[in-house]
């Protein structure tokens, strides 16, 4: 009897080394998953730029002070929590504080789920085969950006929730700290509203429950007692009045539903906006992730009947159709059910009457096994970017810092170098790179940026960046006196730069001087005396982008008149971009004539 029960001990020991294991692999695979440099999105920036202008004038702004075309147009900066924050960790520990940030609240937020997946006695095995494929459906959104402290309190509130109504009824004192959650929440992200809605459909369920206890009720899921439906609302309407002490209270979220987020444009032109079933996104691994988790949510349905669970169906029905109005709610609604999902997956597992796949999944350590070569396979590929690269076909870097081959640092650089930015007062930007212009030229307005005031603005943007019909007037409307023109795949699709504004500036020589470019952008000045000086000392006359792929006779002509001035603007661009796509295209073209 004693050796049974020693040998049972050792397999208990056995099982849980395997667990620790395999969480602490799991651990540093979301360590360097979540370890990326700053790339494909503008918000970073004008975040930190709005958390300095907090900083250093004690006012956050209720109107537009970023932008010349829309200032001092309404713009509540619903977000200046999150801009005071990521600008101080900057000013402390630069860059790689945000993405130390960015990696603690992931941590944090998958630890929770863990710590209440083990409430339920979920095998170790099924949490992070799970937890894997969910780190995947939400790979497009570990960035430090303000939706990720909504992705954490959604999982915080969610498990609050659920471990008050299965597991600590008596020990409730952590729901107190709700409001004081959502308090940070409304100064941060506008997710708090979504959270709000969470928090209501429970106190909804639970009055179900409690009106018709014998329809909905079970001896492991008891209605609330009437004392405790009494409190648990209270603490609900008190998290619903921390959310109005806010700049702004309760026109904070008048502005964000129907200034902001009723913005046609918004919803035509930017990809998050777009319905997941998009036959863009056909195939891309995150939607396919998600399609996942949407149709086997029938596995949440089937556990929440079978243990009259309302709220578990409620939540999944609720957020499941909201997730199909645009991809960006895809990512909630994955995080949202996910604790049901597992629950439920685990429920469905434990009655299996099969007992070999039963054994193979949760009790002997051949999956966690497999699941720990796998994750050390994605730790070994991810530093040098073949797991991103190869296997996702997706453009993102391991590291710290910001990727300088989608930001224009160098051109940034020259014109701080020149003081291009002071002595201008109006510069055309394309919308990629706006907020990366506010965070490096301080006190100077930019042209648009991807905070997408509101659809007038965005049109014209869209109209010049487009050269739709009237744009040349809007043009001398706006009168820029210099213009930065970024587009990271010019160099791989050079028609781009031929179908935009790009060849405008790059056409019109009598007005626009192009003084700095690279494969990716090109910076243009104004002929006017300001920049007189900068013309005459950086000023490219023929060897341009523009005149390589389409106006060739340009640089032939310029060979037969002005040989020495051809050459010389090549061997400086050569010299700045040695291994430029644009100069070995010069190269093979114009070798001979060059030497």
């Amino acid at each position: 009897m004693k050796k049974k029960q020693e040998n049972k001990k050792i397999i208990f020991k056995e099982k849980k080394i395997y667990d620790y294991i395999l969480i602490v692999i799991f651990t540093l695979f979301l360590i360097l998953f979540t370890t990326s440099k700053l790339t494909n999105e503008d918000d970073y920036f004008w975040h930190m730029a709005t958390g300095r202008y907090i900083m250093q004038t004690g006012e956050i702004p209720s109107t537009d002070v970023f932008s010349f075309p829309t200032a001092g147009e309404r713009w509540f900066a619903t977000e200046w929590g999150w801009g005071v924050l990521t600008y101080n960790i900057f000013n402390s520990f630069g860059y790689t504080g945000l993405s130390v940030l960015n990696t603690l609240i992931y941590l944090t937020l998958f630890g929770i789920l863990i710590y209440m997946s083990r409430k339920f006695r979920v095998s170790c095995s099924i949490i992070i085969l799970f937890l894997t494929v969910l780190s995947f459906g939400i790979f497009e959104r570990l960035t430090p950006r303000p939706h990720s402290i909504t992705y954490l309190f959604y999982v915080l509130l969610i498990c609050a929730l659920v471990n008050f109504k299965y597991f600590n009824r008596e020990k409730k004192h952590y729901l107190y700290l709700l409001p004081l959650m959502f308090l940070i929440w409304a100064n941060i992200h506008m997710g708090c509203m979504i959270g709000l809605v969470i928090f209501g459909v429970f106190i909804a369920s639970e009055l179900i429950i409690y009106l018709k206890p014998a329809k909905f009720s079970s001896k492991e899921l008891r209605a609330l007692s009437k004392a405790e439906l009494v409190k648990i609302t209270l603490i609900f309407i008190a998290c619903g009045l921390s959310m109005i002490i806010n700049p702004h209270g309760i026109t904070t979220y008048m502005y964000a539903t129907y200034a902001h987020a009723s913005s046609k444009m918004l919803q035509e032109a930017v990809m998050e906006w777009l319905s997941p079933f998009d036959a863009r996104f056909s195939g891309k691994f995150h939607v396919v992730i998600y399609m996942f988790f949407l149709f086997s949510g029938l596995a949440v349905l089937y556990y929440s009947v079978k243990k009259k669970d309302l709220f578990a169906a409620v939540i999944l029905i609720l957020f499941a159709f909201n997730s199909l109005r645009a991809l960006r709610f895809t990512i909630d609604f994955m995080l949202i059910v996910f604790i049901f999902y597992i629950v439920s997956v685990n429920f469905i597992i434990n009655n299996l009457k099969t007992t070999g796949v039963k054994n193979f999944i949760t009790g002997k350590p051949a999956l966690k096994i497999i699941l720990s070569v796998v994750l050390i396979y994605f730790i070994y590929s991810i530093p040098d970017n073949s797991l991103y690269h190869k296997q996702l076909k997706y453009t993102r870097f391991f590291g710290t810092g910001i990727d300088e081959n989608y930001y224009p640092v160098k051109m940034f650089d020259f014109i701080n170098e020149n003081k291009i930015a002071s002595l201008g007062q109006k510069p055309f930007n394309t919308f990629e790179i706006g907020g990366f212009f506010l965070w490096n030229f301080p006190g100077k307005q930019n042209f648009f940026d991807s905070r997408d005031l509101n659809d007038f603005i965005m049109n014209e943007y869209q109209v010049i960046y487009s050269k739709l019909q009237g744009y040349e007037k809007k043009m001398v409307h706006y009168n820029f006196d210099y213009a930065i023109y970024v587009v990271p795949d010019i160099a791989s699709e050079p028609q781009l730069l031929k179908k935009n504004v790009g060849s405008y500036f790059s056409a019109k020589t009598d007005v626009w001087k192009l003084v700095w470019w690279n494969d990716r952008s090109l910076l243009f000045v104004k002929d006017i005396p300001v920049y007189t000086d900068i013309i005459k000392k950086y000023s490219y006359k023929y060897f341009t982008p523009y005149n390589l792929f389409f106006n060739k006779s340009v640089i032939d002509k310029a060979f037969d008149d002005d040989k020495e001035q051809v050459i010389s603007e090549f061997n400086r661009k050569l010299s700045e971009d040695p291994k430029g796509i644009f100069v070995s295209i010069a190269m093979r073209s114009y070798g001979k004539r060059l030497n």
